[in-house]
């Protein structure tokens, strides 16, 4: 065989190989299994297990001295960056009777040291109120942004 044929039949073997290559995905997801897809999952899993469990240090722990709200408004009133972060959960959790969150993860885009997490929301929870107790029900799409820190660790920007 000539050099010419054993480098096509190099090209075509190697080509054959990965075409049959199969690309490892986190369980119950499309996502592939990467190391940062990983360690990402894995972040936001901790910041479901700190919200169950209404762990407000915790959750303060895991989000990025960057964070910031825009509230979903126009307004700027309601926006708030790491300093309030604390004043919302407290508020938020505080009046927490029990809680179901759950997430299903749709996406994750890593750009550089910034990541984008979709979901959907699936969850439930009762409040305390002035007027008694209300049974509220999440069931939507959500995004958390989070960046990497100098020690290789993912921070919420926005999300929580």
């Amino acid at each position: 065989m000539t050099t010419s044929g054993l480098s096509a039949l190099v090209v075509v073997f190697v080509t054959a190989m990965a075409g049959c290559a199969h690309t490892r995905f986190l369980a119950g997801t499309t996502i592939p299994a990467t190391d940062d897809n990983l360690a990402i999952i894995e972040t936001v899993e901790r910041y479901r297990g700190y919200l169950v469990e209404k762990n407000i240090e915790m959750l303060l722990l895991l989000a990025s001295r960057n964070y910031s709200e825009d509230g979903g408004t126009p307004e700027a009133n309601d926006d708030y960056g790491y300093a309030g972060l604390r004043e919302i959960l407290v508020g938020r959790l505080g009046r927490v009777q029990s809680l179901r969150y759950d997430i299903e993860y749709r996406r994750v885009a890593v750009r550089g040291d910034q990541a984008e997490v979709d979901s959907f929301l699936n969850g439930a929870f009762d409040l305390q109120g002035e007027t008694g107790e209300r049974h509220r029900c999440i069931n939507d799409r959500h995004r958390f942004v989070l960046e990497r820190t100098s020690s290789n660790k993912w921070r919420f920007l926005s999300g929580m």
